[in-house]
C-alpha cells in the first residue's frame, strides 16, 4: 500500500501541527520551571555596580535562556522606571508614596568603616567611631540620605562630622580610601569587588543601617522568575550582613557610649 498525494499532504500538515504543539509544550515547561523568560531590574548605584551583577551572574548560570536587563538610577529616580514599565522591580534607599507603586522594606544594610591598607585601626575587629576623631573623613552625598545616617551615628558617639571630601557614590568613596585620602562609612554591600590590599573593611560601633525599599507596580503581579531573583538577592544580602555584624565580645570591651 502507498499513500496518495492527498494523504502525503495531510501527513505533512499534521506533522507541522504536532511539532508546533511540542514546541509550545517545551516553552511552557521552561517557563514553568523558570528556565526561560525576561527580568528587568532598576537599582541604586551602590547595589547595582558590583553586588547585583555578581548575584545575577550566579542566578543566570543555571538559566542560559533567561534574559536580564539591569538599569542604574539614583534612589529618587527609580520610581520613573517602574511607572514607565521598563522594570519588573526596583530597589531604592528611599520609599515612595506614588499611588501606582507598592513600596515596602526589603532589607537593611550595615554601614561599615572603609580604611586604607595598613591603617593602624585595621588591626581591630570593630572600629569604635570615637577613634575616627581627627581622621580625614570622606562623606557620601545627600541624595540617598547617607549624610543624615552618618551624622546621626557620629552624633551617638559624641562626634561631629567634618568631611574633607564629599562624593555621591560609595564606590567613589572607596576609591579615595584606597588612595590614602581618608576613611569612610559605606554600605557593606559595596565590599564586593574590592581586594583586601586595596581597602580594609571593618564593622563599627555604634552601628548604623541603611534601609532598602522594594518597588513593585500596584496592579501587576511580580513574575515567578523576578521573585526567584529577589529571593537570591535577599539571601546573599543576609550572608553579607552576617559577615559584617559587630562581634558582641569586641563591642563589650569598648568604653560605654556617652549619655545624652
Amino acid at each position: 500500500m502507498h499513500p496518495t498525494a492527498e494523504a502525503q499532504r495531510l501527513f505533512l500538515e499534521t506533522e507541522k501541527l504536532l511539532t508546533g504543539v511540542a514546541r509550545v509544550e517545551n516553552i511552557a515547561r521552561s517557563i514553568r520551571e523558570l528556565e526561560r523568560g525576561e527580568v528587568a531590574v532598576t537599582a541604586y548605584p551602590a547595589l547595582s555596580l558590583r553586588f547585583l551583577p555578581k548575584v545575577a551572574a550566579g542566578f543566570l548560570a543555571s538559566r542560559p535562556d533567561v534574559r536580564l536587563s539591569m538599569e542604574t538610577r539614583s534612589s529618587r529616580a527609580i520610581y520613573e522606571s517602574m511607572l514607565t514599565g521598563t522594570a519588573d522591580f526596583g530597589i531604592s534607599l528611599v520609599p515612595t508614596s506614588h499611588p501606582g507603586l507598592d513600596s515596602k522594606l526589603f532589607h537593611e544594610s550595615h554601614m561599615i568603616c572603609a580604611l586604607p591598607p595598613g591603617h593602624p585601626l585595621a588591626e581591630r575587629p570593630v572600629i569604635d567611631l570615637r577613634d575616627l576623631a581627627g581622621e580625614p573623613f570622606i562623606s557620601l552625598g545627600r541624595d540617598d540620605l547617607s549624610d543624615v545616617v552618618t551624622a546621626e551615628v557620629f552624633g551617638r558617639a559624641g562626634l561631629d562630622v567634618d568631611p574633607v571630601i564629599r562624593v555621591q557614590m560609595a564606590d567613589t568613596a572607596c576609591s579615595f580610601v584606597a588612595g590614602g585620602r581618608g576613611v569612610a562609612l559605606v554600605p557593606s554591600l559595596v565590599t564586593a569587588g574590592w581586594r583586601a590590599e586595596e581597602v580594609t573593611f571593618r564593622p563599627t560601633w555604634p552601628t548604623a543601617k541603611k534601609e532598602m525599599w522594594l518597588y513593585t507596580r500596584t496592579y501587576e503581579p511580580l513574575s515567578m522568575l523576578a521573585g526567584k531573583l529577589l529571593e537570591r538577592i535577599r539571601s546573599e544580602l543576609d550572608l553579607l550582613e552576617e559577615r559584617y555584624r559587630p562581634d558582641p565580645e569586641a563591642v563589650a570591651a569598648l568604653p560605654p557610649l556617652p549619655a545624652f
